[in-house]
């Protein structure tokens, strides 16, 4: 396959992933219960779509001018981090999680590492130095998804760690 082909596909297969990423995310706000939760799935949703923006940006780009765009054109600028922690009081810790809001958050972290992989094949593929931020940018934004999801569901199912930070110690205690 040559690079212009796996471009092709990969660009392909990252627009439908985003687009089913961000009716997911929008679902699972929908469904889900608590306040801060929600606007977490709705703002994981909007990153979802400002990926596909980019990725049909490139795209578009790749078919009218046969070259990748560069980095100005594609404006990778850092965006303001989701914040980790929710506001004071937002928190509703006496309510328990609904399985399905459990079971959107292992859908969210399944489909975040299947766009990490492909992503990282696109960056691994790439010859550009322009793609491989590009793709280095995508890695990144999806693995911060990944550890949002990751730490609100070791939260929700009381599992001790909270983002991979162990939240007490039962050899310590006592």
């Amino acid at each position: 396959m040559n690079e212009n082909t796996t471009l092709a596909a990969i660009l392909t297969q990252a627009m439908q992933l985003e687009r089913e990423g961000h009716a997911f995310y929008l679902a699972a706000a929908e469904q889900t219960q608590a306040e801060a939760g929600r606007r977490m799935f709705l703002s994981l949703a909007r990153d979802e779509l400002q990926h596909l923006q980019l990725l049909d940006g490139v795209y578009r780009s790749w078919l009218a001018k046969g070259a990748w765009p560069s980095s100005a054109e594609l404006a990778l600028a850092p965006r303001q981090p989701l914040p980790v922690f929710p506001p004071v009081g937002l928190v509703a810790a006496s309510v328990p999680p609904r399985t399905g809001e459990l079971e959107a958050l292992r859908q969210g972290i399944a489909a975040e590492e299947s766009s990490i992989a492909l992503y990282r094949q696109g960056l691994e593929t790439a010859a550009l130095p322009q793609a491989q931020e590009f793709y280095e940018y995508l890695v990144q934004q999806e693995e911060g998804h990944r550890t949002i999801l990751q730490g609100e569901y070791d939260h929700l199912t009381h599992t001790g760690f909270w983002f991979d930070v162990r939240e007490f110690d039962l050899e310590s205690m006592g």
